[in-house]
């Protein structure tokens, strides 16, 4: 089993900028799914997000059928799959970003929660606040 990098992940999924590279990506990965499969950790799914929401523009909804596609792809082994899995309806769903998304599931798995953030969009959710004023 091999670990995919962004970049190569999304040669394979979005990129066309670099044919060559595009066609070694595609190549690397049809190996890797036919034989012991292709591991991708959390991060790379939070970069592939980023790009495709910023360089693609691509709305949540295909954000998160390109996400879930990706994880439901036979012989790919996402790193905490269950946490990404709930990040994921919950991105699908609401206003904040699928890194935010992460981020509340990675702390409800540790039970810490809530998540204190400043960021407007995410502190809409259950279970995430603003540090209050006037607190140590």
């Amino acid at each position: 089993m091999a670990t995919f990098d962004t970049n190569v992940v999304l040669r394979v999924l979005y990129l066309d900028d670099d044919v060559e590279q595009a066609e070694r990506a595609g190549r690397a990965w049809r190996t890797e799914l036919a034989g012991e499969g292709a591991h991708v950790p959390t991060i790379v799914l939070v970069e592939v997000a980023w790009v495709l929401t910023r360089r693609a523009k691509a709305d949540r909804s295909a954000v998160a059928r390109v996400l879930r596609t990706l994880c439901d792809t036979e012989g790919v082994t996402i790193e905490h799959e269950d946490r990404v899995r709930r990040a994921l309806i919950r991105y699908a769903a609401g206003p904040a970003d699928f890194s935010d998304y992460l981020i509340l599931e990675a702390a409800r798995d540790a039970g810490a929660l809530p998540v204190i953030t400043f960021d407007e969009r995410f502190v809409r959710e259950a279970e995430v606040e603003v540090p209050r004023a006037g607190e140590p």
